[in-house]
């Protein structure tokens, strides 16, 4: 008789080992789902904030070559002794722009230390 409960006390515990595991593996399974999800979502967003960075960087490319091939032609009609009038217009234009585009790239506003430390552990007080 004490042969067969101490036999079945070794089945009940092995039985609830391995409920114990199954439960485990569970759980891990689900932050292992959750983890994965939260990295799937900082890669998008890393992405959408890289493709907005090329956009702004091609517009500047694109305002770059047109103003360079704007001071060539200044540059060659100057040598040519020609009026160099019609250029006063474009070169405005540009200046403009340019003074645009520095004026959105000030106008972030500079964060404390703590407030960035904050942002970063994803806490409330981070705000930006």
């Amino acid at each position: 008789m004490a042969k067969i409960s101490l036999l079945l006390l070794v089945v009940v515990i092995f039985a609830s080992l391995q409920a114990y595991e199954a439960h485990r593996i569970g759980k891990f399974d689900e932050g292992l789902r959750k983890d994965l999800h939260n990295a799937e979502a900082m890669i998008e967003e890393d992405l959408k904030a890289k493709k907005t960075s090329i956009q702004g960087l091609k517009s500047e490319v694109k305002t770059l070559s047109k103003s360079e091939q704007t001071l060539k032609q200044l540059g060659n009609d100057y040598k040519k002794d020609t009026d160099e009038a019609p250029y006063g217009k474009k070169l405005k234009k540009f200046s403009r722009m340019v003074k645009v585009k520095e004026a959105i790239g000030k106008k972030k506003k500079a964060a404390s230390v703590i407030q960035k430390i904050l942002k970063d552990f994803g806490l409330n007080g981070g705000k930006e």
